[in-house]
């Protein structure tokens, strides 16, 4: 029978046993653990201090100037005024030399000339059907190129100024002819040669002329 009192029977661990005292469990650290690194990308660095523009950049920016100025408006409806002064001219002429039909075979029957086997009346037509081709060949070509060249001359383009001023000199022979309104087609056009050369004009298509810039 086993003495309850023998020491080599071994007894229970335990808070009243005689056996080792069994240590209490590690008390957990308040402190939380740091956080792990960032996984993220770096912040990116702050951009360089921008430079100021170069002097070829701030000629090449140059605005065009939004609208002309009043003398070249002024000009550009003169131009207009003197095509239409011609258009007007062009039918009187037409009017007035298919009239003189008969005044031009009375004239023709009295000078008695070598007709080269024409007769009077059909030299009077000749003569009617070549002015009135002129007439009609000047009224146009002077209608459409006021007009189109008045265009590009109040969009500041130059060399549309000077195409008028030559045309402006040689619209003079329409003194000799028009009946009066050749004479109004005139002055008109040469009050806008004026106005087209005076300085803000001039400054206008300089302003236009560098905003276009060098061609590369």
């Amino acid at each position: 029978m086993t003495n309850p009192d023998d020491e080599s029977t071994p007894r229970p661990a335990g808070p009243t046993g005689a056996g080792e005292p069994v240590s209490p469990p590690p008390a957990s650290d308040p402190t939380p653990p740091p956080p792990p690194p960032s996984q993220g990308f770096p912040a990116a660095p702050p951009p360089p201090p921008s430079s100021p523009p170069a002097a070829g950049a701030a000629g090449a920016s140059t605005v065009a100037p939004t609208a002309p100025p009043t003398t070249v408006n002024i000009a550009f409806w003169l131009y207009i005024v003197g095509a239409v002064l011609s258009v007007v001219s062009g039918i009187i002429t037409i009017a007035v030399v298919s009239g003189s039909r008969a005044d031009q075979v009375r004239i023709i029957e009295q000078q008695g000339g070598d007709l080269k086997g024409l007769t009077a009346q059909q030299v009077a037509d000749a003569s009617v059907t070549f002015l009135v081709t002129w007439s009609i060949v000047t009224l146009i070509f002077w209608a459409i190129v006021f007009v189109l060249f008045a265009y590009f001359m109040r969009r500041g383009a130059n060399w549309a100024r000077i195409v008028l001023t030559v045309l402006t000199v040689l619209s003079l022979l329409n003194l000799l002819t028009g009946f009066g309104t050749g004479l109004l087609q005139v002055l008109a056009t040469i009050v806008a040669v004026v106005l087209m050369w005076l300085r803000p004009s001039s400054a206008y298509f300089a302003a236009v002329k560098a905003a276009k810039g060098p061609r590369v």
